[in-house]
Protein backbone atom coordinates (compact mmCIF):
# COMPACT_ATOMS: atom_id res chain seq x y z
CA UNK A 1 0.00 0.00 0.00
CA UNK A 2 1.46 3.57 -1.00
CA UNK A 3 2.16 5.94 2.06
CA UNK A 4 1.11 9.31 0.30
CA UNK A 5 4.28 10.63 2.06
CA UNK A 6 6.50 8.20 0.82
CA UNK A 7 5.30 9.33 -2.64
CA UNK A 8 5.93 12.66 -1.45
CA UNK A 9 9.68 12.11 -0.43
CA UNK A 10 9.94 10.47 -4.14
CA UNK A 11 8.61 13.18 -5.69
CA UNK A 12 11.17 15.39 -4.29
CA UNK A 13 13.94 12.93 -4.96
CA UNK A 14 12.97 13.12 -8.79
CA UNK A 15 12.86 16.61 -8.79
CA UNK A 16 16.37 16.74 -7.22
CA UNK A 17 17.36 14.15 -9.68
CA UNK A 18 16.22 16.67 -12.54
CA UNK A 19 17.45 19.41 -11.26
CA UNK A 20 21.02 17.62 -10.78
CA UNK A 21 20.67 16.92 -14.66
CA UNK A 22 20.21 20.53 -15.51
CA UNK A 23 23.42 21.35 -13.25
CA UNK A 24 25.28 18.64 -15.37
CA UNK A 25 24.31 19.68 -18.35
CA UNK A 26 25.34 23.57 -17.54
CA UNK A 27 28.67 21.67 -16.85
CA UNK A 28 29.19 20.11 -19.85
CA UNK A 29 28.73 23.88 -21.50
CA UNK A 30 31.43 25.31 -19.45
CA UNK A 31 33.79 22.06 -20.01
CA UNK A 32 33.32 22.89 -23.73
CA UNK A 33 34.22 26.75 -22.87
CA UNK A 34 37.40 25.49 -21.46
CA UNK A 35 38.14 23.11 -24.66
CA UNK A 36 37.78 26.07 -26.69
CA UNK A 37 40.12 28.42 -24.78
CA UNK A 38 42.70 25.78 -24.26
CA UNK A 39 42.81 25.33 -27.93
CA UNK A 40 42.53 29.17 -28.64
CA UNK A 41 46.15 30.68 -30.80
CA UNK A 42 46.33 32.95 -27.44
CA UNK A 43 45.28 31.87 -24.02
CA UNK A 44 43.03 33.74 -22.38
CA UNK A 45 43.87 32.56 -18.71
CA UNK A 46 41.49 35.11 -17.44
CA UNK A 47 38.22 33.78 -19.36
CA UNK A 48 39.66 30.54 -18.14
CA UNK A 49 39.75 31.69 -14.68
CA UNK A 50 36.29 32.77 -14.82
CA UNK A 51 35.22 29.42 -16.25
CA UNK A 52 36.70 27.45 -13.10
CA UNK A 53 34.77 29.97 -11.03
CA UNK A 54 31.33 28.69 -12.74
CA UNK A 55 32.51 25.57 -12.89
CA UNK A 56 32.79 25.61 -8.60
CA UNK A 57 29.35 27.23 -8.43
CA UNK A 58 27.96 24.25 -10.42
CA UNK A 59 29.54 22.05 -8.56
CA UNK A 60 29.00 23.06 -5.30
CA UNK A 61 25.23 23.21 -6.10
CA UNK A 62 25.45 19.56 -7.34
CA UNK A 63 27.05 18.34 -3.75
CA UNK A 64 24.24 20.42 -1.88
CA UNK A 65 21.66 18.44 -4.22
CA UNK A 66 23.67 15.31 -3.65
CA UNK A 67 23.08 15.91 -0.08
CA UNK A 68 19.29 16.77 -0.05
CA UNK A 69 19.02 13.55 -2.27
CA UNK A 70 20.99 11.19 0.50
CA UNK A 71 18.51 12.88 3.01
CA UNK A 72 15.34 12.28 1.42
CA UNK A 73 16.70 8.31 0.58
CA UNK A 74 17.11 7.98 4.37
CA UNK A 75 13.48 8.37 4.93
CA UNK A 76 12.52 6.19 2.03
CA UNK A 77 15.02 3.61 2.18
CA UNK A 78 13.24 0.94 4.20
CA UNK A 79 9.89 1.79 2.61
CA UNK A 80 11.40 0.81 -0.70
CA UNK A 81 12.78 -2.33 0.82
CA UNK A 82 10.04 -3.85 1.93
CA UNK A 83 7.27 -2.42 -0.03
CA UNK A 84 9.72 -1.48 -3.49
CA UNK A 85 6.92 -2.77 -5.84
CA UNK A 86 4.64 -0.23 -4.60
CA UNK A 87 6.37 2.55 -5.92
CA UNK A 88 7.67 1.22 -9.27
CA UNK A 89 7.06 4.15 -11.44
CA UNK A 90 8.89 6.17 -8.94
CA UNK A 91 11.46 4.01 -9.06
CA UNK A 92 11.70 3.36 -12.65
CA UNK A 93 11.68 7.02 -13.15
CA UNK A 94 14.80 7.57 -10.64
CA UNK A 95 16.85 4.51 -12.27
CA UNK A 96 16.27 6.32 -15.22
CA UNK A 97 17.45 9.86 -14.26
CA UNK A 98 20.22 8.19 -12.71
CA UNK A 99 21.30 6.27 -15.30
CA UNK A 100 21.83 9.52 -17.69
CA UNK A 101 23.19 11.36 -15.01
CA UNK A 102 26.11 8.51 -14.92
CA UNK A 103 26.86 8.84 -18.63
CA UNK A 104 26.97 12.23 -18.58
CA UNK A 105 29.44 12.04 -15.31
CA UNK A 106 31.39 9.92 -17.07
CA UNK A 107 31.19 11.96 -20.75
CA UNK A 108 32.55 15.11 -18.42
CA UNK A 109 35.46 13.12 -17.14
CA UNK A 110 36.35 11.95 -20.39
CA UNK A 111 36.36 15.76 -21.22
CA UNK A 112 38.20 17.15 -17.98
CA UNK A 113 40.83 14.31 -18.72
CA UNK A 114 41.82 16.17 -22.48
CA UNK A 115 41.42 19.55 -20.81
CA UNK A 116 44.10 18.35 -18.08
CA UNK A 117 46.41 17.59 -21.26
CA UNK A 118 45.56 20.41 -22.67
CA UNK A 119 46.25 23.09 -19.99
CA UNK A 120 49.69 21.01 -19.01
CA UNK A 121 50.47 22.17 -22.86
CA UNK A 122 49.82 25.43 -22.16
CA UNK A 123 51.38 25.73 -19.05
CA UNK A 124 54.40 24.46 -20.60
CA UNK A 125 54.07 26.60 -23.41
CA UNK A 126 53.73 29.66 -21.16
CA UNK A 127 56.73 28.58 -18.67
CA UNK A 128 58.92 28.35 -22.36
CA UNK A 129 58.21 31.79 -23.23
CA UNK A 130 59.29 32.74 -20.25
CA UNK A 131 62.48 30.98 -20.49
CA UNK A 132 63.00 32.07 -24.11
CA UNK A 133 62.53 35.72 -22.99
CA UNK A 134 64.82 35.85 -19.95
CA UNK A 135 67.21 34.11 -22.52
CA UNK A 136 66.70 36.95 -24.76
CA UNK A 137 67.26 39.47 -22.14
CA UNK A 138 70.02 38.21 -20.86
CA UNK A 139 71.53 37.66 -24.22
CA UNK A 140 71.10 41.19 -25.15
CA UNK A 141 72.04 42.56 -21.51
CA UNK A 142 75.55 40.39 -21.84
CA UNK A 143 75.82 42.43 -25.72
CA UNK A 144 75.21 45.54 -24.61
CA UNK A 145 77.72 45.58 -21.34
CA UNK A 146 80.10 43.83 -23.77
CA UNK A 147 79.93 46.55 -26.38
CA UNK A 148 79.90 49.03 -23.42
CA UNK A 149 82.95 48.00 -22.13
CA UNK A 150 84.57 47.85 -25.49
CA UNK A 151 83.69 51.49 -27.08
CA UNK A 152 85.71 54.23 -26.24
CA UNK A 153 84.20 57.86 -26.80
CA UNK A 154 85.54 58.77 -30.19
CA UNK A 155 86.08 55.73 -31.77
CA UNK A 156 84.54 54.45 -34.82
CA UNK A 157 83.51 50.99 -35.12
CA UNK A 158 84.29 51.06 -38.81
CA UNK A 159 87.53 52.40 -39.10
CA UNK A 160 90.56 50.38 -38.32
CA UNK A 161 92.52 51.55 -35.27
CA UNK A 162 96.30 50.74 -37.02
CA UNK A 163 98.33 52.89 -37.94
Amino acid sequence: MRDSEKVTYLNIMIDTLKKKEILLKNLKVITTKQTEILEAEEFAADDFDNTIEEKQKSIDALMKLDDGFMDMYAKVKDTLISNGSDYIPEIEQAKALIKKQTDMSVELQAMEEKNKVKLTMQLSKGRQKGKDFRTSSRTAAAYYKNMSNHHQEGDSYFLDSKK
